[in-house]
């Protein structure tokens, strides 16, 4: 019977002789590699490898392809790979105003930048260039929305590493720009920039030459043509809601489809500046969520671009003191609102029951704080309003993130330089006082060798 053979240990590969010379086998990512090592050296020579210098050969070759990157599997864009990830985060779930924000940033900045470069090419040089470009004058991007595009740009990368589309990541590479760097002023509106905004809302203006010109086109389609307002919608190009508004606009009169709007939106702009409510959150707000009897507001939805959904974070999910003036104009709008059931929206457009266009707000919130003589500011700012405010007025930075809906405590501390701290003034008062509410610090005349005084060894003078 003939000896066993010595099995060579798994993963040390295997060296066959084949026409005088030596191959090497082995597996590389479950595949196999065949490779030449050399001429089998003959007896009485110097030439070709002896065993021992085949088996060094082929643990040198096995290193170097284990080294060795994995083969792209496809040569891709990063717009490419980019869709390729949206669609993957969308089949588990990610936000829908997540992805869009996703696909705005692939459609504006990624794919403008690097257009049809494979991204198994990109090196952490273009990703430089990228936020160079991106934080120059004329982009004149922030460096928050720059770290926005960057972190897309990162995800990209890592999805690509994953389907074999990329070797590495360069994002990991590359210096990012500090968010420290930001001016980290918030801006808000006093109480009398507050209330002149509300006046300004209140007022009814007539309407310009193009706006009556539309709203007779928009009668006669509905007068004499007997259309629908779909239809009416659909020939002027425009909403629903924008043609009955339309239809009100007579010469010389005062709309009061605008009276409606503005009551509705002057109310809206209130609550935000006393409730804390992010835009979303506002437009998404329904009857059943005004909690009369405990005087809380109940967050519960958000619309964003034109849809309904959960808010921003866990946390956003909250409830918010119902102040006594956003619950006395909560109850007026209610009772002249013709949409008060439960599951109807609070600051829906007053003619159709649907929520109000973003855009459209925006618009008449700018022009309402122009007519107000109140300097630029952001929807968002009666947010900040509110915050600083809150923090002003001694409310507890825990509590007020809980009234916000941060997700991180961070975000709340941008408002702890506007919360008073106990007697400060006092101490800093008490520590200056000295004979007659007047202290005087000598100094030596020598400017090269001066020293200050003990102020208690210093007199007053009156």
């Amino acid at each position: 019977m003939p000896p066993p053979r010595n099995r060579r240990p798994r993963g040390t590969g295997t060296i066959v002789e084949k026409h005088d010379a030596y191959y090497g086998q082995w597996r590389v990512r479950g595949k196999p590699v065949l490779r030449k090592l050399g001429p089998v050296r003959k007896p009485g020579t110097r030439e070709g490898l002896t065993k021992s210098q085949a088996e060094a050969r082929l643990r040198e070759l096995m290193s170097e392809t284990a080294k060795a990157p994995v083969p792209v599997a496809e040569r891709m864009s990063v717009e490419q790979v980019g869709r390729r990830l949206i669609t993957h985060l969308k089949a588990k779930g990610r936000k829908d105003s997540t992805l869009e924000n996703y696909e705005s940033h692939m459609r504006v900045h990624l794919t403008p930048h690097f257009g049809e470069m494979p991204i198994a090419e990109i090196t952490s040089d273009d990703v430089e260039d990228f936020i160079e470009l991106c934080l120059s004058e004329d982009a004149g991007q922030s460096i928050k929305s720059t770290l926005n595009y960057l972190g897309l740009l990162h995800s990209i990368f890592e999805f690509a590493i994953r389907k074999r589309l990329a070797h590495e990541n360069p994002c990991k590479l590359v210096e990012k720009p500090d968010p420290d760097d930001e001016d980290k002023d918030i801006r808000f509106l006093d109480q009398a920039e507050l209330d002149a905004l509300l006046d300004a809302a209140s007022v009814r203006h007539r309407h310009r030459r193009e706006t009556l010109e539309r709203g007779a086109r928009v009668r006669h389609l509905r007068d004499a043509d007997k259309l629908p307002w779909k239809a009416i919608a659909a020939t002027i190009g425009v909403a629903e809601s924008t043609a009955i508004y339309l239809y009100r606009c007579e010469p010389d009169a005062v709309s009061s489809s605008d009276e409606a709007l503005c009551r509705v939106e002057r109310v809206l702009y209130l609550t935000a500046a006393m409730s804390g409510l992010r835009q979303g959150e506002l437009l998404a707000l329904r009857w059943m969520d005004i909690d009369w009897v405990a005087q809380r507001i109940r967050v519960r939805r958000n619309f964003v671009r034109g849809k309904f959904g959960t808010p921003k974070s866990k946390r956003s999910s909250r409830a918010v003191p119902l102040a006594d003036r956003v619950a006395g104009e909560l109850e007026l709008l209610f009772k002249s609102s013709a949409y008060q059931s439960d599951e109807e929206l609070v600051f829906c457009h007053p003619h159709t029951g649907k929520p109000l266009d973003r855009s459209q707000v925006l618009k008449r919130f700018k022009k309402a704080l122009t007519r107000a003589g109140v300097r630029e500011a952001r929807f968002h700012d009666l947010r900040h309003t509110f915050g600083t405010r809150m923090a002003a007025a001694g409310v507890p930075m825990r509590t007020l993130q809980e009234w916000m809906g941060h997700r991180d405590y961070k975000t709340t501390l941008i408002y702890a330089d506007y919360a008073p701290a106990a007697n400060e003034v006092d101490l800093v008062n008490a520590a200056f006082v000295a004979h007659g509410h007047q202290t005087v610090i000598k100094l030596s005349g020598s400017a090269a060798n001066s020293t200050q005084q003990n102020p208690d060894e210093l007199g007053g003078s009156d």
